[in-house]
C-alpha cells in the first residue's frame, strides 16, 4: 500500500516538467564537464588495475540502466500530472515538485553517462597505452596507423592552452560543442596511474566523419595525437582521440 502511494506521488512529480526547465538544466550543467576535471599534478596514492576498472565500469553501466528507467517513469508522471493540473485536479506546487524530481533524475542519468564514457576511454588508454610506449618513437611529423590506433608526432608545441582553438574549429565546422571527456588529469587517470596532465581526450570515433575531420585538422596544425580505434579486436570500447603526447606512467 505504502509503495503504491509513493509510486503515485512520484508519478505526480514528473509529468509536468516544462521543456524550458530541461533546457535550463542542460544549459547550466552542460554535456562538457571540463570544469569538473582536475588538472592538478597531485594524484591518488592508490592505483587500481584495468580489471578492477572494468568491474567498476560494469557497475556504472548497471546503475545507468536503473537511472534511465527511473527517468522514464518520472517523465510519464510529469506528463500525467501536467494534465491533472490543467484539469484543476492538483495544485501548482505539486507540479513544481514533480518537475524538480524529474530534473534530478535527468541529472543523475547525465552524470552517469559521462562517467561511463570517461571510464571506457581510460580503460582503452590503459590497455593500449603500454603498447604505445613500447613502440618505436616517431620522428617529428611522423605518422603511423594500425587496426587499433593512429599516431602522429606533430612538431607543434602543444599545451592545454590550445584547447579553445580546437574547440572553436570543431564548433564552427559542425555546429556543436567538441565532446571533450577529459581535459588534463582526471581522477580516473590518477587511479589508473597515467600522467594525463597535458592531454585532452575527445569522445569521437577516429573513423567517423567528425573524427576524420578533427584528425585532418590536427595533422595540418602539427598537433600531436593518438587516435584509439578499439582496445579489444571486434569491440568498440572507448574509441576516442587523445590530443597531446602519449601518457606516461605517473611517478610513484
Amino acid at each position: 500500500m505504502c509503495a503504491e502511494v509513493v509510486k503515485s506521488r512520484l508519478l505526480l512529480i514528473a509529468a509536468t516538467v516544462p521543456p524550458l526547465l530541461v533546457i535550463l538544466f542542460f544549459a547550466v550543467n552542460g554535456w562538457n564537464r571540463r570544469s569538473a576535471v582536475s588538472v592538478s599534478s597531485n594524484h591518488s596514492r592508490t592505483t587500481i588495475s584495468v580489471a578492477q576498472m572494468q568491474e567498476s565500469l560494469a557497475r556504472e553501466r548497471q546503475l545507468l540502466l536503473e537511472y534511465e528507467k527511473e527517468q522514464s517513469a518520472l517523465r510519464t508522471v510529469v506528463i500525467a500530472q501536467r494534465k491533472l493540473y490543467q484539469d484543476g485536479q492538483i495544485s501548482k506546487e505539486q507540479v513544481v515538485l514533480a518537475e524538480k524530481s524529474f530534473v534530478a533524475a535527468l541529472k543523475r542519468v547525465h552524470e552517469m553517462r559521462y562517467s561511463v564514457t570517461e571510464t571506457q576511454i581510460a580503460i582503452t588508454e590503459a590497455m593500449l597505452g603500454e603498447k604505445v610506449l613500447r613502440m618505436p618513437g616517431l620522428p617529428v611529423g611522423g605518422f603511423s596507423q594500425t587496426a587499433e590506433l593512429v599516431r602522429f608526432n606533430g612538431g607543434f608545441k602543444w599545451s592545454l592552452k590550445e584547447a579553445p582553438r580546437i574547440e572553436r574549429f570543431f564548433s564552427q565546422t559542425f555546429g556543436r560543442s567538441l565532446p571533450v571527456t577529459a581535459l588534463g588529469q582526471s581522477d580516473t587517470h590518477n587511479r589508473l596511474g597515467f600522467d594525463h596532465r597535458n592531454s585532452m581526450d575527445v569522445g569521437l570515433h577516429p573513423d567517423s566523419k567528425e573524427g576524420k575531420t578533427l584528425i585532418d585538422y590536427l595533422r595540418k596544425s602539427g598537433i600531436p595525437f593518438l587516435a584509439f580505434r578499439q582496445a579489444v579486436p571486434g569491440a568498440t570500447t572507448g574509441p576516442h582521440i587523445h590530443i597531446g603526447k602519449p601518457s606516461n606512467r605517473l611517478a610513484s
